[in-house]
């Protein structure tokens, strides 16, 4: 399907990318990724996939910001118990509108985390005072992990993204991205193998009436990998236009 995938992404309309919220998100807030050397191969942008990736390190930056604010308030003073019932209240108050993901019994707040060090964040806030998580608010490279491995199908189904699950096998998910008009296909370790860009650049007037349940026949054929399904529904679909099924078409030797 490579031959496929090639064509879809030299004819896409790049509109889309460029005037999302997604974007301006990046475009807003990449600076944030220059405060750890950690992050910034994150600045490197190839596809939307990078830009998808690089807005969830920077959300789970901005959620450490505050989750820090709460506990430099409150635990400055030696006398300022974490373990009380009065700061969990007021700490619970203070993150409920912070976005995470759900691991088994934990809230993952921050993703380049791992789970036990989230769980610090979360719920064990005595140890906040304690080595070697004392440091975790000012010199905290040696915690950082690569959320995509480390938490991989769980953060794309989580409100880090802004993304829709289509369907998925043992090795894959499909995702839709409603405002990008394109769906992922990511694998197990929080990688994408194929970008399906809806909407070339040659349809003036995309159809984006029933989406999901449009893309869902398209991503089972892909999943399946029935290769002449898929490039039909494509073009029966209206995800691309006669000229870019007739190019397909030539270089599959269907035509």
């Amino acid at each position: 399907m490579g031959q496929i995938f090639k064509i879809l992404e030299k004819y896409k309309n790049k509109n889309f990318l460029k005037k999302s919220e997604e974007f301006k998100f990046f475009n807003k807030f990449k600076g944030l990724l220059k405060i750890n050397s950690n992050f910034f191969d994150y600045l490197e942008i190839d596809n939307d996939f990078d830009i998808i990736k690089a807005n969830v390190v920077i959300r789970s930056i901005i959620n450490k910001e505050e989750l820090d604010k709460v506990f430099e308030k409150t635990l400055i003073d030696d006398q300022n118990t974490p373990d009380s019932e009065e700061f969990s209240t007021h700490y619970n108050e203070c993150i409920k509108d912070l976005m995470y993901i759900n691991v088994e019994d934990a809230k993952i707040y921050i993703p380049f985390f791992n789970t036990q060090t989230n769980l610090v964040y979360y719920k064990n806030f005595n140890k906040m005072k304690e080595y070697p998580y004392l440091q975790l608010r000012k010199n905290y490279d040696s915690f950082i992990v690569n959320p995509f491995q480390t938490y991989n199908l769980d953060l794309f189904d989580s409100k880090f993204v802004n993304l829709t699950k289509l369907a998925e096998n043992d090795t894959c998910a499909a995702y839709l991205s409603e405002e990008l008009n394109e769906i992922l296909i990511i694998n197990n370790q929080g990688s994408v193998d194929n970008i399906i860009y809806l909407f070339d650049k040659f349809i003036k007037s995309p159809n984006r009436r029933n989406l999901k349940e449009r893309a869902t026949p398209l991503v089972e054929a892909y999943l399946n990998n029935e290769m002449n399904d898929f490039i039909n529904i494509l073009y029966k679909n209206n995800f691309i236009s006669y000229l870019i099924f007739s190019k397909i078409c030539k270089a599959k030797g269907i035509l």
